[in-house]
């Protein structure tokens, strides 16, 4: 990227100004008319770079301590009880997913920079609430590893609540979207990510062979992602109701770790990432020049680096720990036969409760969940705004 480029980006962080001109001179723009003007006040505040050596850490989901996932559900419950800004901050940041998808969020290579810059304005808004919280990802191919994904705990009252049905436990219970009850209805389309779609990813060498629109299938992150959105089911199967259900943060921070390691192996081939963008893109709004909508941000400052040099770094992925049964979590265990992380699954003997959640110590397992028998539905035919 050039100097010009990357002294705009800091420009554009430190002085912000939410670019509504911009926005009104396209269709999807339209539709921002009505934005009202304390959101857009509010979220020129979110534009900021975090004191020089303040890098953020993001850990995988189960990997929190729990203090650490309590401040991230409490951070995020409090952006749902704030109507200060209308209907309320957590609503109103999510409305950007969607009021922005026709500029330049999905269907090209932007979609890797755009969503990297969304998360870092969500982040920053968590932090209003609860200092120092960081978004965790979500690393699915832990949850494909099971015989049945909806069992995870990830799905008990302790992460993200119900799995299937109106979500009526957990820290998001019985919340309300535009697009009506929070609610999923996992395993019932797609799939989950699992460990050869990240080894073939890897094996790619530019960004134009993991996007849209000349990416193969069998390494496009786009279409990767949009399965396990349509896989979760629900309000996070459709473009314009997925950012209502946290979980779609978690799934995204996954998605931009992912893309961070293709980065990493990027240069370590002698490529440039600050450099790698597509010549070819597709749709207009894909144009590296062309408004991010996000700010004064432009789609080639998506691929900048200050990102992951000045903002935050991922933690890696759980791995098996030697002469143990862990995998760093009290929530996660190995599972050595095939060398996989995978998290604790749910027992039966009451609704979407964790087995053996007690106080006294870390969750034991009566079975191990590999031995456990079961087999997704796929039976949803539906189509869907993802992919």
């Amino acid at each position: 990227m050039t100097t010009l480029s990357v002294l705009f980006v800091l420009w554009a962080i430190l002085l912000p100004c939410f670019d509504i001109d911009a926005q009104l001179a396209t269709p999807a723009g339209a539709m921002n008319r009505s934005l009202d003007p304390r959101f857009l006040n509010w979220l020129n505040s979110l534009f900021y770079l975090p004191p020089e050596g303040e890098i953020r850490i993001r850990k995988e989901y189960r990997v929190l301590s729990d203090q650490e996932r309590n401040n991230f559900h409490n951070a995020i419950r409090l952006l749902k009880q704030d109507t200060s800004v209308p209907p309320n901050k957590f609503d109103a940041l999510a409305s950007l997913h969607h009021l922005n998808t026709a500029m330049s969020a999905h269907g090209g290579p932007n979609f890797l920079g755009w969503h990297r810059t969304y998360l870092v304005l969500c982040e920053n808004a968590m932090r209003e609430k609860v200092a120092n919280v960081t978004i965790p990802y979500w690393d699915n191919t832990l949850e494909e590893a099971l015989p049945v994904p909806r069992q995870s705990i990830l799905f008990s009252p302790l992460f993200m609540g119900t799995a299937n049905g109106q979500v009526t436990e957990g820290p998001f219970a019985f919340w309300s979207t535009p697009f009506g009850p929070l609610g999923r209805d996992v395993g019932s389309d797609r799939r989950l990510m699992n460990p050869n779609d990240i080894s073939a990813i890897m094996s790619q060498s530019i960004i134009a062979d993991i996007t849209n629109p000349n990416a193969p299938e069998a390494t496009n992150m786009e279409e990767l992602h949009n399965d396990v959105h349509v896989y979760v089911g629900h309000i996070m199967s459709r473009i314009e109701s997925a950012s209502y259900d946290p979980l779609f943060y978690c799934h995204h921070a996954f998605i931009d770790y992912l893309w961070e390691e293709f980065r990493t192996n990027q240069r370590m081939r002698g490529i440039d990432p600050s450099r790698d963008y597509p010549r070819i893109v597709g749709e207009q709004a894909h144009q590296p020049l062309a408004s991010m909508g996000l700010g004064r941000l432009l789609v080639i400052d998506g691929i900048n680096d200050i990102f992951t040099r000045r903002i935050y770094r991922y933690e890696r992925r759980p791995a098996c720990v030697p002469n143990s049964n862990t995998c760093g979590s009290q929530y996660l265990r190995c599972d050595w036969s095939r060398q996989r992380c995978v998290p604790l699954i749910m027992n039966q003997n009451g609704p979407n409760m964790p087995q053996a959640m007690g106080q006294t110590g870390p969750p034991v397992q009566v079975l191990p969940w590999w031995a456990r028998q079961g087999s997704n539905a796929n039976t949803n035919q539906n189509q869907f705004v993802f992919g």
